[in-house]
């Protein structure tokens, strides 16, 4: 029968060995990413727009196309409660 502390020891590693490797993965496509990629606005955008200059046309940074974020919601109604459901506070009229 094995012992289970070792078992648990063996996946713990082998669990930390995987992280690690996903880890080191990410960080090399992030620092590729980086690489390649440029400040917005630029230095000469800048500058444009210190001068007055209407910048309409951005210089592309790099980064790959504009990904688009669309979101769609779904509004439901409410259900109703019965009547009598709750109840509510009685004022009595001042004397």
């Amino acid at each position: 029968m094995a012992d289970p502390t070792k078992d648990q020891a063996a996946a713990a590693k082998e669990q930390l060995s995987k992280d690690a490797e996903a880890r080191k993965k990410q960080n090399e496509e992030t620092a590729k990413r980086v690489e390649q990629s440029k400040p917005t606005p630029t230095q000469e955008e800048n500058d444009m727009a210190r001068l007055g200059a209407d910048v309409v046309e951005k210089q592309d940074d790099g980064s790959g196309p504009e990904v688009k974020l669309v979101l769609q919601r779904e509004v439901t109604p409410a259900d109703k409660p019965a009547a009598g459901s709750y109840a509510t506070r009685q004022t009595k009229p001042a004397t």
